[in-house]
């Protein structure tokens, strides 16, 4: 298989928002007595949007209530200084040099992907952006990851998604596409358990040569322009 597209997730991915994440929702938790284990962080919080989060773990807020909470994630958000997933920059500069069509996929709100993307120096880098105004079902629907690969006239099966969540990585493998999770080793057994068929720590692994793409060891996947 000769791929023609890869398809970023952003958070834990373009950028490292693993810890400000389960420090906002920790802290959310303990206000209201709510006891969260890795299961509900894997299915509930990582990789999906804040309204998903409130409907299945915080229930019993009152309208008024979860609108505050949204404000006071929006203020921790646009505050935030974010940092790159290790590699990330330098790996999408690669992939326009050589003409592979990228996309950046997320749960995340347009305001966000804008501020990643001015902060990081990214503009320019990804063909396609979508974002949770894009799309009536989040993950682990497939809708954000079809829709990009129609955005770039690739067939979903041509793309490589890169994902670091549950939902992340159902989506992308719903979607058709191959699926690489993001994620330590300690815990790369979880996306693998749910269709990832190759986990890299970080994206200082990951070379192009010769348009292949080299994933550290003898992993190797073969690219070509989308329009060829």
């Amino acid at each position: 298989m000769t791929y023609q597209a890869l398809l970023f997730d952003m958070d834990g991915v373009v950028i490292d928002t693993h810890q400000p994440v389960t420090a906002f929702w920790e802290a959310l938790a303990s206000q209201h007595n709510v006891q969260l284990t890795p299961a509900i962080f894997d299915q509930y919080i990582y990789g999906s949007p804040a309204i998903d989060t409130l409907d299945h773990v915080f229930p019993q807020l009152a309208t008024s209530e979860r609108e505050a909470v949204i404000q006071r994630l929006l203020e921790s958000e646009t505050n935030q200084v974010y940092a790159e997933v290790r590699g990330m920059t330098a790996l999408l500069r690669e992939l326009k040099r050589r003409g592979i069509a990228t996309a950046l996929v997320t749960s995340g709100e347009r305001w966000k992907v804008d501020a990643v993307v001015r902060q990081l120096g990214l503009a320019g880098l990804f063909a396609v952006e979508v974002t949770a105004g894009d799309i009536r079902q989040g993950k682990p629907h497939p809708e954000c990851y079809l829709l990009a690969a129609q955005r770039l006239q690739v067939a979903p099966e041509r793309c490589i998604v890169f994902e670091d969540s549950i939902n992340g990585v159902k989506a992308a493998a719903a979607s058709g596409a191959l699926c690489i999770g993001v994620r330590p080793a300690g815990t790369a057994a979880a996306l693998v358990a749910v269709g990832a068929q190759h986990v890299i720590e970080n994206f200082e692994v990951v070379r192009v040569v010769s348009n292949t793409l080299l994933l550290g060891g003898e992993d190797r996947l073969a690219l070509s322009r989308s329009r060829e």
